[in-house]
């Protein structure tokens, strides 16, 4: 997949997919609202399961959240093809300073790596935010979801008091020798 017009700022891009398929990816609006529900409710049962632990219809208030309608420093960005959305990512930050993420993309665009380039890019957005790392709760039975993550360097665990889902966790930390020795030489 390739990309161009990129800006981890917020200003829109285009990502070009398999088959050159373009998308533009943008910050989410309160006007997104409809265009969100359509989205939303156009979802198999599966993947609405998937991202939102339940299946049936969900509701305003929740498609509200996805919105970023919510205070603090918060992402909610929107994939479109044209004016249809078809994939939405999202980060609220939590008091520990990490990013809470969640990702969803319609059946008919899945397997194309959207899914994986969101994440990547949230996970530039929080570090450039100098956020202390990302987490999410993931469904034990969405396999693919899990190996995404064990391939991106996020632990897995069995989310305590629940078998049915994982927190799945990513420091954000540079742990590299040379930002250690240069954050220790200068601040003293």
């Amino acid at each position: 997949m390739a990309r161009h017009d990129t800006n981890a700022h917020g200003a829109a891009m285009h990502w070009t997919l398999c088959g050159n398929r373009e998308v533009k990816v943008r910050s989410a609006r309160t006007d997104d609202m409809s265009a969100l529900r359509r989205f939303i409710d156009g979802l198999s049962r599966e993947s609405r399961y998937f991202r939102f632990l339940s299946g049936g219809q969900v509701g305003d208030a929740v498609i509200s959240r996805v919105l970023g309608r919510h205070e603090g420093r918060n992402i909610a960005l929107v994939v479109t093809d044209g004016d249809e959305v078809v994939a939405n990512a999202v980060y609220v930050v939590n008091d520990a300073d990490e990013a809470e993420f969640a990702v969803v993309v319609a059946d008919a665009w899945q397997g194309r790596g959207l899914g994986r380039r969101l994440i990547q890019h949230l996970r530039q957005l929080a570090r450039a935010e100098g956020l202390r790392g990302m987490r999410g709760d993931v469904l034990s039975e969405n396999r693919r979801m899990l190996a995404l993550m064990r391939e991106f360097g996020f632990s897995t665990r069995r989310t305590p008091g629940d078998a049915y889902t994982h927190e799945v966790r990513l420091s954000l930390a540079t742990t590299s020798r040379e930002s250690w020795l240069a954050r220790d030489w200068f601040q003293g």
